[in-house]
């Protein structure tokens, strides 16, 4: 994907593409970010779930995340800025790092988003992981038979489950050495008792 694709695909979920994040920070890669909703939280987590099938479903769940992702620090409300999940522009291996986005005063994740295939898989199908700008506050939104839920980790770092199964994907061959690299930045430099 070339970065005026992702600028353009994120623009119709309502988000201002403002670059991608240096490969080399160490923040925790989107592909162990994805495990946020099936981590054991240890008190970190909240969430919330809207059935797949409601009537209002966009709107509810374009409500509930806004909600959560506000009210746990993804973002301030005075300046929403925060890391999507994307693939990398313009790199051949299709790995997936943070673009760092703003949320415009329009913006709709579970219809037009999803639609455009950037934070979902179609139109009321959403399905994304977003990061805080400090990296200790992951959102994941994802549907399943049922229900879709929004979950927010706070401190993943802390998280002993994550932490088990970054160093087991370090481990892995099945794993993109640059995804291993990045796990193992985070890590080194997130230790549970720093922050």
């Amino acid at each position: 994907m070339q970065e005026a694709e992702l600028a353009q695909g994120l623009a119709a979920a309502g988000l201002t593409y403002l670059g991608m994040v240096e490969p080399s920070a160490p923040l925790i890669p989107p592909r162990l970010a994805a495990f946020a909703n099936s981590a054991a939280a240890e008190g970190e987590e909240w969430a919330a779930s809207v059935e797949s099938d409601a009537p209002d479903f966009q709107e509810r769940f374009n409500h509930e995340w806004y909600m959560l992702a506000a009210d746990q620090g993804l973002f301030s409300r005075e300046d929403p800025q925060f890391l999507f999940a994307s693939a990398e522009p313009e790199s051949g291996h299709g790995a997936s790092w943070w673009a760092r986005v703003a949320l415009r005063a329009e913006w709709d994740l579970a219809g037009a988003g999803a639609a455009a295939q950037v934070t979902g898989c179609g139109w009321g199908h959403p399905e994304f992981v977003m990061l805080s700008l400090d990296g200790n506050v992951i959102v994941r939104g994802s549907q399943g038979e049922k229900w879709t839920d929004v979950v927010c980790l706070r401190n993943p770092h802390r998280i002993r489950s994550l932490r088990e199964m970054g160093a087991r994907m370090t481990d892995s061959g099945s794993i993109p050495r640059e995804t291993r690299e990045a796990i193992a930045r985070w890590l080194a430099h997130a230790a549970p008792d720093e922050r």
